[in-house]
């Protein structure tokens, strides 16, 4: 008897979504719209006659025997991957599974992460990383493999691993100080001031904590935004800004910027470096690491394997 032909791409489908946990996850990978992802789980699930996943809130469930099945196919997966890849030329590898996709704030992108990229480069080769600067309120976690956030421990403690420190204060060209040392809180008053709208810490709050009232009608800061176009203007000698210590550090140690007002908080972690998804490629992974590296995290962030993604 002749034996029906297998649904090989509905089952490559399904050995994805079940890997990752996430029809999202799976059609980022498989280079797919989601709909069409689901199509096509839908399209295997009609020609098996059974029920593979169970749609929830969280994302997608497996059936118990679609569990053990998922186990079986990884496995043959695995095989596969690795016998296609002893006969096939070396560009293979460069496929869209090499593919890492990071969602960074843009000032650290240019001031922090652009400088160590071609350290990056060198030491992987073999991985395609897409840097998409915006800000993590803009864009949706889910639809990157690794994403970097930016506030104060009440938004990520608990959420995310810690990734860089900052000391948020004034800086200025030093010609701005006109040949003095520092300036009091009550002589940057008179200075130009320059504010941006995502500063973790605003000047009315600064002069706050020093006793000093703070009039924005009056004082009239300049807005410039994001924060790496208020660096350039300080640089420039436009005025002053409220900035990161770990954003202005090239500038400081190159002599174009200095703190006006000595500082003696400590600094707060303001950078934070979100779990990974559930069945992350071995490329992201290794670009996870990477970043932990740089920012001297030790040990490394761990790897989450508990949490499913929405849909």
């Amino acid at each position: 008897m002749k034996q029906s032909g297998l649904p090989l791409r509905g089952i490559g489908v399904f050995e994805t979504v079940a890997r990752l946990g996430s029809l999202k996850a799976a059609a980022r990978e498989l280079n797919l719209s989601p709909s069409a992802v689901s199509h096509q789980i839908r399209a295997l699930e009609e020609q098996l006659g059974v029920e593979l996943f169970k749609r929830v809130s969280r994302g997608v469930q497996l059936s118990a025997d679609a569990a053990k099945y998922a186990d079986v196919l990884h496995g043959l997966f695995d095989r596969m991957r690795r016998a296609t890849a002893s006969v096939a030329a070396p560009s293979w590898s460069k496929s869209p599974t090499r593919v890492v996709r990071l969602m960074t704030p843009p000032s650290l992108a240019t001031h922090w992460l652009m400088p160590r990229l071609p350290a990056f480069i060198a030491a992987h080769p073999g991985i395609d990383l897409r840097v998409f600067a915006i800000r993590t309120a803009d864009g949706n976690v889910e639809d990157f493999d690794i994403t970097i956030g930016y506030g104060d421990a009440t938004r990520w403690q608990g959420r995310a691993h810690p990734l860089l420190e900052e000391t948020i204060q004034p800086y200025c060209a030093p010609v701005r100080l006109h040949g003095a040392r520092s300036l009091t809180p009550k002589q940057l008053l008179a200075q130009p001031l320059i504010q941006s709208r995502e500063n973790a810490v605003s000047w009315e709050s600064w002069f706050g904590q020093r006793g000093l009232a703070f009039d924005a009608a009056e004082n009239s800061p300049l807005q410039l935004d994001p924060s790496y176009v208020a660096i350039e203007a300080a640089v420039k000698a436009v005025g002053v800004i409220l900035e990161s210590s770990l954003l202005t550090r090239e500038h400081v140690e190159a002599g174009r910027l200095v703190a006006p007002v000595p500082q003696t908080r400590p600094p707060s972690t303001s950078y934070w470096l979100l779990p990974l998804h559930k069945g992350a490629r071995r490329p992201v992974v290794d670009a996870y690491t990477w970043l932990a590296s740089q920012a001297n995290l030790s040990p490394p962030p761990p790897r989450r394997t508990a949490r499913r993604k929405k849909r």
